[in-house]
């Protein structure tokens, strides 16, 4: 028979594909107390055979004696094992007493989905699927827009509104602020003359903008107009539409809410990217108000992409070098589009920063 056994720990994604990978008659999972619900999500994802071994995670005696008896069962099947997970003990005797049989082959699965085969030292990438990762993580994504969503009157508004901030991002800031935070607002008038006016029958956003001599006036309507302009969706699609031209790029999901399991929103990611073998989560902030963003951000990123995902940070204007250090201590990338990038245009200083990255190891 052909045997899989795996070590599971707190990152269940090299253990899913390292069973995908290999297409055993059976799977053998050891789990501890800690790993046990992780374990139980592997088993519902894979449609093989499969038993649980509970292991002490630092008990090195009870380790041994279990891995022995292990080794016994299964000493006349074709066995791999996969280190990539569980306690440091566990991949310790599970090598040192399985690495000496002639049925098995050691292996694990490192953050960028590739599978190296310790015994003949070979290696190659295996099968990556972002809703498998999320359910394994215990956080399925069911409620978010894909990009092909955005109709010709969404773009069209989406563009209006990006020329008012390119022409004075000052006044659009302070008008759209407080319709943000005046939520029965149906005008609001700086005194330089510039105003932004809801017309509840119409469904639309008039915007004038003043500066010096110069004026802007647009008339912004569509159906998703108001979660357009008072939260940003316009700044979430300029990026993503930029990140769909990277040659890394996959599918693309915007305004991506993972449900606590009683269902209350749980956190809202505002574009992921499917990038090959990896994820790409994407907050974008016309502008930081309160650093504590970016430590949510970061705490998002490892629950619900686990430790191989990468973390981007965009704003409209620039970031402070606080943020920026804030971003670089969590391991998250930072891009602005007010800074210069040597001449680059976004599309190519975007895809040069995310070519540099995407397939380092994290080692935070």
């Amino acid at each position: 028979m052909k045997v899989h056994i795996t070590l599971v720990g707190g990152q269940p994604a090299p253990v899913y594909h390292g069973i995908v990978a290999t297409q055993p008659d059976k799977v053998v999972l050891v789990y501890s107390d800690e790993s046990r619900d992780i374990a139980e999500r592997i088993s519902q994802e894979i449609n093989i055979s499969s038993e649980r071994r509970k292991m002490d995670p630092v008990d090195l005696n009870d380790i041994e004696r279990k891995v022995m008896l292990c080794a016994d069962k299964f000493k006349g099947d074709e066995v791999s094992v996969n280190i990539s997970s569980g306690t440091k003990p566990w991949a310790f005797y599970f090598a040192k007493i399985f690495g000496t049989m002639p049925n098995v082959t050691l292996f694990y699965v490192d953050q960028n989905n590739v599978l190296w085969n310790l015994s003949d030292k070979s290696s190659y990438k295996v099968d990556f699927d972002m809703d498998v990762q999320f359910r394994l993580l215990g956080n399925p994504l069911e409620n978010y827009v894909r990009f092909e969503d955005y109709n010709s009157e969404d773009i069209q508004a989406l563009s209006s509104i990006q020329a008012l901030f390119d022409f004075s991002s000052t006044n659009m800031f302070r008008l759209v602020n407080e319709a943000k935070t005046k939520t029965n607002l149906t005008e609001h008038v700086l005194r330089n003359g510039s105003y932004i006016k809801w017309q509840p029958s119409a469904k639309q956003f008039e915007v004038k903008l003043v500066k010096g001599n110069d004026s802007m006036q647009k008339v912004l309507k569509s159906k998703h107009i108001r979660d357009m302009l008072l939260k940003t969706s316009w700044f979430e699609y300029k990026v993503a539409e930029i990140l769909r031209k990277w040659d890394k790029a996959g599918a693309i999901r915007m305004n991506c809410v993972f449900p606590y399991r009683d269902s209350a929103a749980k956190n809202e990611i505002d574009v992921l990217v499917e990038a090959g073998s990896k994820l790409l989560f994407v907050e974008c902030k016309t502008q930081i108000e309160d650093n504590t963003d970016i430590d949510k951000f970061a705490s998002a990123v490892r629950n619900y992409g686990g430790l191989g995902s990468k973390a981007l940070f965009v704003t409209y204007v620039q970031m402070s070098d606080k943020a920026i250090e804030k971003c670089n201590d969590n391991g998250i990338l930072t891009y602005s589009f007010r800074d210069n990038h040597l001449g680059m245009d976004d599309e190519k200083a975007l895809s040069m920063l995310l070519n540099s990255e995407l397939f380092n190891i994290n080692a935070k």
